[in-house]
């Protein structure tokens, strides 16, 4: 199994033709289809590691804009992506509410066997910002986090997601 595996990786992949019947190859240019390339994003540095993957801070090459670069834990999957990767994906993709990180598009790595999710940047995190936090937050401070924290989860719940 794991010689019909490498030997796939070494040739050009090829697809029959459903008009004509015919083995073609594909071509280099056309194996990423409309995803683009992981190559095109600059990892600037690592900055968390979630339940699904390690999440890099990084630069698109293409507009100079600070992203998020979230490569996807395959966990040795034969077949490709987890279900619940792909689950995450969709939501990802579909939902925009401005308490909610966006998702802005997915990208492949170098042996197309890599995922990566490219999402909106934010300087700081909840948790951090309460682990290195001086004071207190104020009681009007507390509220504006938690209305914005409620504002995002009424979102989610009213398209009938469950955040965990």
């Amino acid at each position: 199994m794991d010689s019909d595996r490498e030997m796939l990786k070494s040739k050009p992949p090829r697809f029959m033709s459903f008009l004509t019947g015919e083995w073609t190859e594909l071509k280099e240019s056309d194996r990423l289809g409309k995803c683009r390339s992981v190559t095109e994003f600059e990892k600037l540095n690592r900055i968390g590691e979630g339940t699904y993957g390690i999440v890099y801070r990084a630069k698109d090459t293409e507009n100079n804009k600070i992203v998020a670069l979230k490569k996807m834990k395959l966990n040795n999957e034969k077949d490709g992506i987890q279900i619940t990767g792909l689950r995450e994906i969709n939501i990802l993709l579909n939902i925009h509410h401005k308490n909610i990180v966006e998702m802005k598009e997915v990208v492949v790595g170098n042996s197309l066997e890599s995922i990566f999710l490219v999402m909106e940047y934010c300087e700081q995190d909840l948790a951090s910002l309460l682990d290195n936090m001086a004071a207190p937050f104020s009681e009007p401070q507390v509220k504006c986090i938690m209305l914005q924290l409620f504002a995002g989860l009424q979102y989610l719940h009213e398209n009938f997601i469950i955040h965990r």
